[in-house]
């Protein structure tokens, strides 16, 4: 089933992020606190619940691995369980288990297309990308019929801004099998490519065609609440999130989209709560650095540096399980005036390796906060190439643009992000309404079609 669509582009991409990209990279679970997140936290002591799919299928897997350490597939299926349980709780120490398990299926069958898959994944959720398209065009060749290895390939190429590759190896995909996962990669690339409302039309199909899975679902509402959330519609982010908490509950990234929109609606105690249960249940470093944006817009900028000095810790944890977490952190020194040269070294070096739009972004935003606006210009048009309809990166551009004296473009950009969501960031909406205003009052006027 082919999901083209009529739009203003003239043409139109199929594919999306797989799961695993979409994973949540974390440092392990927090222990139970009413005062909010602390540096004191443990990681994940595995204990099955009989309600998770995935806590049974790990219990009875390492069961019969005592019995069997050898069995090739129980170590693969181990490997992939332990995956989906880092995307349920954030703990990166399972991607070394994952690695252990895969190493020890090498030996069993080194030629086997589900073992070069599964390494894929893992190096997915490491931000391997290079070496997770190896691994998928490896598993492709010796079975070029799989639908979930074009998927995984498609993937790769996304991140690593193979934009034309990734979108005939998403396609292939779709041939082969449209169902949950095809329609997820559909949706976020046609987010990418420009067309938030063609995204939550495939969301939607995704999430009606459902997963076995319950943290995979509740990942779609999630993905479909965002969605409506960047087009500030705030009533319908708020019923998927909440839909999301039925099919898995308590899930963080639900919580850290209901956080979101407590911040919309000027609730910061709210989501100051929301945002503390989120990073109890997966504490993530970008759920500490929104919980430190909320005590510092609140004026708590004690509560507010103890936040953001967690991040060092988880990054440094996640590095310990070879997750590549340059941009993200980039992209937080930048955002909070912090090691300019670390963040600018870091995001230059995941361009290089991995030249996508969002990469472009860091490095402009960084470069601009550095004072090198004129540098950023560029970086910045490289950022939207692809025409994404995304406000913080039409801020980014708005910003740069107006220190480089392109008031005309500054004013496009600026109001196409504010017009998409104006509580698109709770550090910057503020910031990008008082330049919008200022270049007004200067009687300029948005030219379309920047050049």
């Amino acid at each position: 089933m082919l999901l083209n669509r009529s739009s203003k582009r003239s043409y139109w991409i199929i594919g999306a992020l797989a799961l695993v990209v979409a994973a949540m990279i974390g440092v392990g679970i927090a222990q139970s606190r009413n005062d909010g997140p602390t540096s004191d936290y443990k990681p994940v002591v595995f204990r099955a619940d009989p309600n998770n799919p995935t806590d049974t299928t790990i219990d009875k897997l390492q069961t019969q691995l005592r019995d069997d350490p050898e069995n090739f597939t129980d170590n693969i299926t181990l490997a992939s369980a332990y995956l989906q349980k880092a995307r349920e709780t954030g703990d990166p120490t399972l991607y070394t288990k994952a690695a252990l398990l895969l190493d020890r299926a090498v030996k069993a069958d080194p030629q086997n297309p589900d073992l070069f898959a599964a390494r894929s994944e893992l190096a997915l959720a490491r931000h391997d990308f290079a070496a997770a398209q190896t691994l998928a065009r490896q598993a492709l060749i010796l079975n070029p019929a799989s639908a979930r290895y074009y998927g995984l390939l498609g993937d790769a190429q996304i991140e690593l801004g193979l934009y034309d590759y990734a979108v005939k190896s998403y396609q292939e995909m779709v041939n082969r099998k449209p169902e949950f996962t095809a329609y997820t990669r559909v949706a976020h690339a046609r987010e990418l490519h420009g067309d938030p409302e063609g995204a939550q039309e495939a969301m939607e199909f995704a999430v009606g065609a459902g997963s076995s899975v319950p943290e995979n679902l509740a990942w779609a509402r999630v993905q479909l609440g965002n969605l409506h959330l960047n087009l500030n519609n705030t009533v319908a982010a708020g019923d998927q999130y909440t839909a999301a908490l039925r099919a898995f509950p308590h899930y963080p990234p639900a919580l850290a989209g209901q956080a979101r929109l407590a911040v919309a609606a000027g609730k910061l105690d709210d989501a100051a709560s929301l945002y503390t249960r989120a990073f109890n249940r997966s504490p993530l470093a970008e759920y500490a650095i929104a919980l430190g944006d909320v005590y510092t817009v609140g004026g708590d900028k004690a509560l507010a540096t103890q936040q953001y000095e967690l991040v060092n810790a988880m990054d440094k944890l996640q590095r310990e399980a070879g997750v590549n977490t340059d941009l993200e952190t980039a992209l937080f020194l930048a955002d909070h005036d912090k090691d300019l040269p670390v963040a600018l070294q870091r995001a230059q070096a995941v361009y290089k390796a991995r030249p996508t739009v969002y990469a472009a972004d860091v490095v402009a935003w960084t470069l601009h906060q550095s004072g090198r606006s004129k540098g950023a210009w560029e970086y910045s048009k490289r950022a939207l190439k692809l025409n994404t309809r995304d406000p913080l990166l039409l801020f980014h551009a708005g910003m740069i643009a107006q220190a480089v004296g392109k008031d005309a473009e500054a004013y496009e950009y600026l109001e196409d992000a504010l017009a998409l969501n104006p509580s698109f960031s709770l550090l910057h909406k503020d910031e990008a309404a008082t330049t919008l205003k200022a270049l007004r009052d200067k009687g300029v006027k948005p030219s379309r079609g920047v050049s």
